[in-house]
């Protein structure tokens, strides 16, 4: 019996390793562009961020509250949660693309960094 578990995985794998890129997930047909993708994870984690600051303990309730960012977020980009959904799948098969989405991503919050320590030098220099 373990054998046959072990050959059963043996297969999979073998199928899985065999897939060429046209394989992978298609373009959908409402792929978000990069910049939206990168603008749209910038909100997303940022409201990932307020999380931890919540007095919300409850993971229900912080799921609930995280949901209801989401949303919010989704209907102030004009997209719909499947559109983001299905091209995040899409860009997590086309690691390239993702690399260069989640390095605007990066760069993104390391000018809001330095425009925060700025303004707390500003501030602490009065």
């Amino acid at each position: 019996m373990r054998n046959l578990v072990i050959y059963f995985l043996i297969i999979c794998f073998t199928g899985f390793a065999c897939n060429t890129p046209d394989e992978l997930i298609q373009r959908p047909a409402n792929l978000l562009s990069k910049k939206q993708m990168t603008s749209l994870l910038i909100d997303l984690h940022l409201a990932e961020a307020k999380m931890s600051y919540t007095n919300v303990r409850s993971a229900d309730s912080l799921e609930m509250l995280y949901r209801n960012y989401e949303y919010a977020i989704f209907e102030e980009h004009g997209v719909t949660d499947s559109a983001y959904f299905r091209s995040y799948e899409y860009y997590l098969d086309h690691m390239e693309q993702m690399e260069e989405i989640y390095t605007a991503v990066v760069d993104s919050f390391s000018v809001m960094n330095s425009q925060e320590k700025a303004k707390d030098l500003e501030i602490a220099n009065r």
